[in-house]
């Protein structure tokens, strides 16, 4: 059976709470979900400046708890979905943690974030490119020349997830990554090529480990409480360490 896709954003009240204000969500067999609650939280400033979204806005609209969709509960609705779907958006860990504190539990997901740090790179592959932002990769890529003009609002949930997925099927057109693939990146930390901080800020992680070895294995210790960084500068010391041999 040919595996379902789900792509989908979510707007929250900031970085700490997480509670949702916009829901939207897309797929090629007609799934079109654009809804906004009204939050039990306030929506922080911070937020406000990168969605625009206002509680005066949100005037009117449902709590999530009580919102409805088809004639049927919403967390009902998403629960089907989430049992027929592989769910996909761009830094996929947030929102599904904003999702989770609604009760909601996707089984299957996949984060186009990952793997675009998986897939796009600069010097024949050992240095990062400059972003791995959506909006980045939107025009890195070119993809703002094909896409839907009637959605192109940046960080507006529904623009995101057209834009998400002109990105995912372009990893699909362009990489040899299977869905299984996919998922196992999605659940990995993110890859992490160089560093842009500190006395090598701007060299690749290879290169460090190559002349500055001890260097890394002191900021694994300080950086203890960055688990993706650790994660990577393990990775890069067991495979310099390898060619030692």
């Amino acid at each position: 059976m040919q595996e379902k896709f789900l792509f989908f954003d979510t707007e929250t009240t900031d970085l700490q709470t997480k509670d949702i204000v916009q829901l939207a969500m897309i797929s090629d067999d007609g799934v079109n979900l654009n809804l906004f609650f009204n939050p039990i939280q306030d929506i922080s400033i911070s937020a406000m400046a990168v969605h625009h979204i206002t509680p005066e806005d949100l005037t009117g609209k449902p709590k999530f708890a009580d919102a409805k969709f088809e004639n049927k509960p919403l967390n009902e609705y998403l629960e089907e979905l989430a049992n027929e779907y592989i769910w996909v958006a761009h830094n996929v860990e947030f929102d599904l943690e904003v999702l989770s504190k609604k009760g909601i539990k996707i089984p299957k997901s996949i984060c186009t974030f990952k793997l675009a740090r998986n897939m796009f790179s600069e010097d024949e592959g050992k240095r990062d490119i400059e972003s791995y932002s959506l909006q980045y990769l939107r025009y890195y890529l070119g993809l703002y020349k094909k896409e839907n003009n009637d959605h192109n609002v940046a960080h507006d949930a529904l623009s995101d997830v057209y834009f998400l997925r002109d990105l995912f099927k372009h990893i699909q057109e362009n990489s040899s990554l299977s869905v299984d693939n996919m998922i196992s990146i999605s659940k990995e930390p993110p890859l992490i090529r160089s560093i842009n901080f500190g006395k090598y800020a701007g060299r690749t992680l290879e290169d460090i480990a190559k002349i500055d070895r001890e260097y890394l294995q002191w900021l694994m210790n300080t950086a203890s409480d960055k688990y993706d960084l650790v994660w990577n500068i393990e990775r890069v010391l067991s495979l310099n360490k390898m060619t030692l041999f």
